[in-house]
């Protein structure tokens, strides 16, 4: 199946809608939703929509944002993949054995990232299973909690207050960058991107977290109404906190509301035990009656680590391995890299080898970079090869540090 691509320009944004449109909607009043989703979206900029055409049909597209990501106290330019689609009237439509539209496509994107330096490429999949084959790793652990407003502690919030005209973009851009670099696989928002997520704060309340209106803000939330048959929530669809400190006290805000909710939720990262914090913290094995929290882990982000050696050295490491090991890692395209790795403490050097004490796919390895997956577990698992055990739990330092967790989605 012979494609011809093309990095569609401002002139172009309506043929991408319409293709976006035909892959993902069965009805053609959407169109117009499209159009207006790519104007609004500013981190998407022109020349990064890719689009595929098969005998002057536009059959494909996917855009490939130029992002940033932070990974242990390190910022990272990143490419941020989303939209891959192929139109319905072309799926499974190749002879057997031969690449498809999406794939063709996806090799389309690795190939812009490797052109624009970018060390990590970032999607959040439809189907995760999928985007292995292109050795994407799961890279984050969010988990959503359903909690009974009448569990959550009572901490005091003072500072907490709506969102008004003298809190400027700025400072908003502000804390969330402070968060952003604190964080694990976190990835920036760009003045684009809060202009993009505000156009959907008008659906609920924001609120901020400032004790002194002197200083910095210390976090903010967007808090929405969601109701069913049986209870009432208050949604925390974003949220930002600068510390703990600073989370603990929106939990506090959220316990106050408890005459006009029963529940509130929000997602964080697996790594918080907030179910300790809570008057109740069962979370129960069987049905019961009494109020309980609900936790609902799930996978939604994975990278693909691209430039080895600059991410690898760039990390600063929450450990104290010292000592030396290498990996040799099946690359998604068919060819094999093998690095060595000298671990001093925070830092590791990276150099060529011609050995790999520790194997292990692309895919595995960019969970175990992430701090996704624990080398040694993977080891028992199965998941990573090794005849010395030794030399493949020293990757272990990867895993040490918070857990990976982004709060911008794209």
């Amino acid at each position: 199946m012979k494609l011809e691509f093309c990095w569609g320009q401002r002139e172009d944004y309506e043929r991408v809608a319409t293709i976006r449109m035909r892959s993902y909607s069965t009805m053609l009043s959407r169109a117009p939703i499209y159009s207006e989703g790519i104007v609004k979206d500013g981190r998407a900029k022109p020349g990064d929509f890719l689009i595929a055409t098969k005998n002057g049909e536009d059959v494909g597209t996917a855009t490939s944002m130029s992002l940033s990501m932070w990974m242990r106290g390190e910022r990272f330019p990143c490419q941020g993949v989303a939209y891959v689609g192929t139109i319905k009237t072309q799926r499974r439509a190749g002879a057997p054995g031969a690449p498809g539209i999406a794939s063709q496509i996806m090799h389309k994107l690795l190939d812009r990232a490797r052109e624009r330096g970018e060390a990590i490429t970032a999607l959040m999949p439809f189907r995760a299973s999928y985007y292995e084959h292109f050795g994407y790793g799961n890279a984050e652990r969010p988990t959503e909690w359903t909690i009974p407003i009448s569990l959550l502690p009572k901490i005091d919030f003072s500072g907490f207050r709506f969102l008004d005209e003298s809190i400027t973009d700025a400072m908003l851009l502000d804390v969330r960058q402070r968060e952003c670099a604190r964080g694990q696989c976190d990835v920036e928002t760009s003045p684009e991107g809060l202009a993009f997520w505000k156009n959907y704060w008008n659906n609920g309340i924001v609120v901020i977290d400032q004790p002194d209106r002197n200083k910095p803000l210390r976090g903010y939330a967007v808090v929405h109404d969601v109701r069913d048959d049986v209870k009432a929530i208050a949604h925390v669809e974003e949220w930002c906190c600068d510390s703990t400190e600073s989370l603990l006290k929106l939990l506090g805000f959220l316990g106050s509301l408890r005459d006009q909710y029963s529940f509130a939720r929000i997602t964080l990262p697996s790594s918080m035990p907030l179910n300790r914090l809570l008057k109740e913290t069962q979370l129960p094995h069987r049905q019961v009656d009494h109020p309980h929290a609900t936790a609902k882990p799930f996978t939604r982000m994975q990278i693909r680590i691209l430039d080895h050696r600059r991410v690898l050295e760039g990390l600063k490491l929450e450990s104290n391995m010292t000592g030396k090991t290498s990996v040799a890692i099946r690359e998604s395209e068919g060819s094999i890299t093998k690095l060595s790795l000298d671990f001093n403490g925070p830092k590791v050097s990276v150099k060529d080898s011609s050995d790999g004490a520790v194997e292990m796919t692309d895919v595995i390895w960019s969970s175990i970079v992430s701090g996704d997956l624990r080398a040694s577990d993977a080891l028992q698992f199965g998941l990573i090869r090794s005849s010395d055990p030794m030399k493949a739990m020293m990757l272990d330092a990867f895993y040490e540090g918070i857990s990976p967790f982004c709060q911008e989605y794209f």
